[in-house]
């Protein structure tokens, strides 16, 4: 699951009330243990690296004490739990300061306070360089002043972050990043251990902005990134981190934490996620192996699971989609043509009926059912042109492109001469148009790709393989290959899902900015689709409309582009057994989210 990587996400309306109860008398012990089955744990559990979703659960559940949070609905509140108090000023220049005075009783499971400084330094810690120099990527702190000069390494003190107090710090949006349409996102910051991670370093305050100082930084954040990435220690969530191997995570509850926005608890003192084969998985909740097992797609395990009398179901419209992703920067693939060409070599109303079983449908671009973007221009996105088997078609493409000659490089090559197989299409330099495919292992997406591709690649010249293996192997290739010299690089494509946040801001995924990282997965670079992506950005938060807009150009150039085939949004099952309770997830809400509620 890609791009579940960042911390926070925010909705486009900023919300100041609260929702839900608060617990009144003394503090309930927690109780009984939580088994939940996933994919493949890689076991990447501080931010900065590419971690797949289930990992993410882990950082969701460690990790808490948020300035903003965003709620199972698709709103985004302060979190009155930890903010005592915040306010808004904006400096003759434009740029907008937010100042916070956080409570006075927040601690780590250590038992250590949380103070202001931990607010601070988890802006200082993942904007600086000597992060990147460890191996991740952040945006953290992106938008402030200041981020530009920190990150590069040209300033040694961080400018719009300001340490003001024991409880009480501030940081500063850019004027040049506002307005900015998930604004708050700039605001939003979470507690970082100083005593663990850089326990010899002090910050240092001044008018130009606050300053990591420690002799020992280098070693520090060489640490952090090859041991507490791995084994959190000191954390500030509903549960703490206890041991991860054999592919099983155990997390127990917190007994310091002081609570969610909500100001709820965790009512589970064990939760334990646990990696399982995903072709039995719905069968293991039913015979009571595991508790939980979420995103089932495959129509013959939703009605398995329905069917069953030892487990319930809650089921709701994704906000993601699965598809075929491509690197555009190498090989074949790098042709927006040969791109489309794919597209029409499978046939992917016959893949959704296979695998989603009536329980999801095709989709045309990078968004899923649950959007309000896609409900205000369904209309629009239904009409875009569908893909579909079309050899004739993809001839034609493929004919527009260098990948039009015979193995001479100059016979033009001839689409009838394909239907008996082992004919295929070069180049000019007798180079010849190969697709090498990626996919996991016990995948029922995987095996009708490969059927499709099969089946029709080689109709219009195209020799397309696949390898398989493990969901780590894919996400270490899908994300790193860029990393790779010329001659190491293999794999053109990938099979894989994507859900969004809360926050749909494209800009992280395909702007240029990101060329050369993990984030930018495909490597794709569009000026046009930059402007777009820096347009939806620039707007107020309350500009819907005109949000909605620019989400539908953003929409058409994805789809000029094609740097994924989109093959399907659906509905998510998540299965439990039926002792398990508030097991209440929505579109913008996993289980981990909401693990207070979640109870035997």
């Amino acid at each position: 699951m890609k791009r579940l990587l960042v911390l926070v996400l925010a909705s486009a309306l900023v919300a100041a009330t609260l929702v839900g109860c608060t617990p009144s008398g003394p503090r309930v012990q927690a109780s009984g243990t939580l088994i939940v089955g996933s994919p493949e744990i890689t076991g990447d559990f501080v931010a900065g690296f590419s971690s797949s979703a289930y990992d993410v659960w882990v950082r969701t559940l460690i990790n808490g004490y948020e300035t903003y949070s965003a709620t199972p609905d698709n709103k985004f509140v302060l979190n009155k739990t930890v903010v005592k108090k915040v306010s808004t000023a904006e400096d003759a220049d434009g740029n907008k300061t937010y100042t916070f005075d956080i409570h006075k009783d927040l601690k780590y499971n250590d038992g250590s306070k949380v103070t202001a400084e931990d607010y601070v330094f988890y802006f200082l810690w993942f904007a600086s360089p000597l992060w990147t120099e460890a191996g991740a990527s952040s945006t953290v702190g992106e938008g402030l002043v200041g981020y530009e000069a920190y990150l590069k390494g040209e300033a040694d003190r961080f400018k719009g972050v300001k340490l003001l107090g024991n409880y009480k710090f501030s940081i500063t949006i850019d004027k040049e990043e506002l307005p900015y349409f998930y604004e708050v996102l700039y605001a939003t910051a979470m507690p970082i251990p100083k005593h663990v991670w850089a326990p010899d370093a002090t910050i240092d305050q001044n008018d130009d902005g606050a300053k990591l100082v420690s002799e020992n930084l280098k070693d520090d954040f060489s640490r952090i990134a090859s041991q507490e990435r791995f084994n959190p220690t000191v954390t500030a969530g509903p549960y703490k981190f206890v041991s991860f191997g054999n592919g099983t995570v155990t997390v127990k509850a917190n007994e310091h934490f002081k609570g969610t926005f909500e100001k709820k608890l965790p009512q589970l003192e064990y939760v334990i996620i646990r990696s399982i084969a995903q072709d039995t998985d719905v069968d293991q909740v039913i015979l009571g192996d595991v508790d939980a097992v979420t995103g089932v797609i495959e129509g013959e395990k939703i009605e398995k699971a329905k069917a069953a009398d030892t487990t319930d179901v809650n089921y709701y419209a994704r906000n993601g989609f699965g598809g075929v992703f491509m690197h555009c920067d190498f090989g074949p693939t790098k042709d927006a043509k040969v791109r489309h060409a794919l597209a029409y070599l499978i046939d992917r109303d016959e893949i959704i009926f296979n695998v989603l079983g009536g329980y999801g449908s095709v989709t045309n671009g990078f968004y899923g059912l649950a959007q309000w973007m896609y409900e205000d221009n369904k209309a629009k996105i239904d009409a875009f042109p569908h893909f579909t088997r079309n050899i004739e078609k993809a001839n034609q493409l493929l004919d527009e492109t260098e990948w039009k000659y015979e193995a001479d490089g100059t016979t033009p090559f001839d689409p009838k001469k394909a239907e008996n197989g082992n004919y295929y299409r070069y180049n000019q330099n007798k180079e010849m148009l190969a697709i090498h495919h990626f996919g996991t292992e016990n995948n029922n997406v995987t095996d009708n790709v490969e059927i499709q591709f099969k089946a029709n690649a080689h109709l219009a010249g195209v020799k397309w393989d696949i390898a398989r293996g493990d969901f780590d192997a894919l996400l270490k290739l899908y994300y790193y290959a860029f990393q790779l010299k010329p001659e190491e690089r293999y794999y053109h494509t990938f099979n894989l899902a994507t859900n969004f946040g809360a926050a749909f801001d494209p800009y992280y995924s395909f702007h240029s900015d990101w060329i050369g990282t993990w984030y930018n997965s495909e490597q794709l670079s569009d000026p046009e689709l930059d402007e777009i992506m820096i347009k939806m950005r620039r707007l107020a938060p309350t500009d819907l409309e005109t949000f909605s807009k620019y989400w539908l150009e953003f929409q058409e150039r994805w789809y000029e582009l094609l740097p994924c085939i989109p093959l399907y949004s659906n509905e998510y099952y998540d299965v439990f057994r039926k002792e398990v309770k508030g097991f209440n997830t929505t579109p913008f809400a996993d289980w981990a989210d909401i693990i207070c509620d979640i109870h035997k």
